[in-house]
């Protein structure tokens, strides 16, 4: 189980990389399609769909670590009540998750109101202000030491 725990550590280390990539490069095109009144969805659907894919597989993966593999969320649920003292624990076991699953439902539903929109220009207006609220969030709540501890950039 102890491998298992780590080769998923690593894919959840890894994966964020993609989506800051494809995240950056979501911004990036529905800021421009806003500006050129590109055809919606264009060149930004398989972008965004990447992003979209990845933040989904991020959270299958992190709720994989969260309930089952990790140690420090095992050791925070048997007694949360101490857990929301440790600023390290409280951070893994409650700020990370939570804002990060927030910030993956915000990033879809600027997804799918996009389609709803009357012109392009507000399709990728939308996908910009959702995708760049909920890119905000990721990277606050990236364990770069930015809002909670900070781990290595790279996992080797």
């Amino acid at each position: 189980m102890h491998n298992f725990y780590i080769i998923s550590l690593y894919f959840h280390s890894w994966n964020r990389w993609i989506i800051l990539i494809f995240g950056l490069l979501t911004l990036w095109y529905a800021w421009s399609g806003s500006k050129e009144n590109a055809a919606f969805p264009g060149k930004a659907k398989p972008i965004n769909l990447i992003f979209i894919s990845s933040l989904h597989l991020q959270l299958l993966v992190g709720l994989l670590l969260y309930f089952v593999l990790s140690p420090i969320t095992a050791l925070a649920l048997k007694d949360f009540g101490a857990a929301m003292k440790d600023a390290s624990i409280r951070y893994w076991a409650m700020e990370h998750s939570l804002m990060n699953i927030i910030a993956i439902a915000l990033a879809q539903t600027g997804s799918i109101l996009a389609r709803k929109k009357a012109t392009p220009r507000q399709s990728h207006r939308t996908v910009f202000i959702w995708s760049l609220i909920a890119f905000l969030i990721i990277l606050l709540m990236i364990p770069m030491g930015i809002m909670g501890p900070e781990r290595p950039w790279f996992k080797f």
